[in-house]
């Protein structure tokens, strides 16, 4: 029987040595928690046995337990490299469809500018309406804007060129030809000096010998030489200045859209994109998972883990608020292995495989002598 009570102890021994290892193996992944082996005894006995002559067969393993304390926060050049500094997991929409949760807060943007992580699980959270600041709707991913319309008039600065005899020119609606002896870039751009929108170039000069049309969606400012600012009497985007003819070297148009080109993220998962024209807008909120019962989560892939009946109650809620960690942007939380104290419980592991191999040796040993006195 100590044969079989000793490989049990060898069976246990084994399995610490491997969790700790597993611990060694991911001090460097980003949001690890370490695990534990928990143990316990085995006892050989009828129903009714009295605990003191109860007799022990080996141990077994309980548990394996994780211990999510919190680990170092380290700082990064990514804005999108978050840690909580406190309790909570980010919730993620993984590829199935359900939802996961992380400590590994390491995102980025993909290509339809949604958040992600590395293993293309999409980060939750909720919109944020512009005007109040405050979120709306459903549990969801993030998509940022990829650009937003422009608030002001849009304007196009036009260059024009010489005309020659009876030569058209055709823009924004309006048709000027030329006289029989041509048009001077700037006497071109004079006939087009100071239109309001749905007015007619000047034909004033013998070099322009017509207009026709109305100047539509836009209105002109002074001229400078050969050139001329139209301003769009609309803002947002606007239909671009049209140029059909000929007698323009080219038209240099502000945008009617600005294109995202960054983001910063509060303490509190508010996100905020800014634009081309420094506008900043408030656009989603990250929200928190938070469970009961930690030690209830089962494992998934890629650092990540899903709710379980043992977890208990599920609650989302936006960081800073009680019984929530706070977010930190640029940051990433180190794996809370303590490698000093793995390698001590690793040293101790491996004398009790020893042990329990000596034991093994020495019922062997004599489980022989007894086999060679009957002999």
């Amino acid at each position: 029987m100590s044969l079989y009570t000793s490989l049990t102890g060898l069976a246990a021994a084994t399995k610490d040595m491997a969790v700790i290892s597993n611990n060694l193996a991911n001090t460097q992944t980003t949001g690890f928690k370490r695990s534990s082996a928990k143990f316990e005894d085995v006892f050989a006995s009828m129903p009714g046995t009295k605990a003191s002559t109860a007799t022990g067969v080996g141990t077994a393993v309980a548990s394996v337990d994780q211990e999510f304390s919190q680990g170092d926060l380290e700082n990064s050049s990514n804005v999108l490299d978050l840690a909580i500094a406190g309790n909570g997991f980010f919730g993620l929409l993984l590829n199935d469809g359900s939802q996961g949760f992380t400590r590994n807060g390491g995102f980025m943007l993909d290509k339809n500018n949604v958040i992600v992580n590395a293993e293309g699980y999409q980060l939750l959270g909720k919109s944020v309406n512009a005007a109040t600041e405050k979120t709306t709707g459903e549990l969801g991913s993030i998509i940022i804007p990829e650009s937003i319309a422009s608030t002001t008039a849009e304007t196009a600065r036009v260059k024009f060129t010489a005309l020659t005899a009876n030569q058209t020119l055709v823009l924004g609606g309006v048709t000027i030809t030329a006289g029989a002896d041509g048009a001077t870039a700037d006497e071109v751009a004079a006939a087009f000096a100071n239109i309001a929108s749905g007015g007619a170039a000047s034909a004033a000069g013998a070099t322009i010998a017509s207009t026709t049309g109305t100047l539509t969606g836009w209105s002109t400012g002074p001229v400078s030489s050969s050139s001329v600012t139209f301003t769009s009497t609309t803002t947002g985007d606007v239909t671009d200045l049209a140029n059909t003819g000929t007698g323009t070297v080219g038209i240099t148009s502000s945008p009617a859209n600005h294109e995202f080109i960054g983001l910063s993220v509060d303490t509190d998962g508010m996100i905020s994109a800014r634009y081309g024209d420094g506008t900043i807008v408030k656009t989603a909120k990250i929200q928190l998972a938070k469970f009961e019962n930690t030690d209830g989560l089962e494992f998934a892939a890629g650092s990540t883990y899903r709710a379980t009946n043992e977890a208990g109650e599920l609650t989302f809620a936006s960081g800073g608020e009680p019984g929530y960690g706070s977010i930190r942007s640029s940051s990433i939380e180190r794996a809370n292995v303590d490698i000093t104290t793995e390698l001590v419980d690793l040293i101790k592991a491996q004398r009790n495989f020893q042990a329990n191999a000596k034991a093994i040796e020495t019922s062997s040993a004599l489980a022989s002598t007894l086999i060679n006195m009957r002999t």
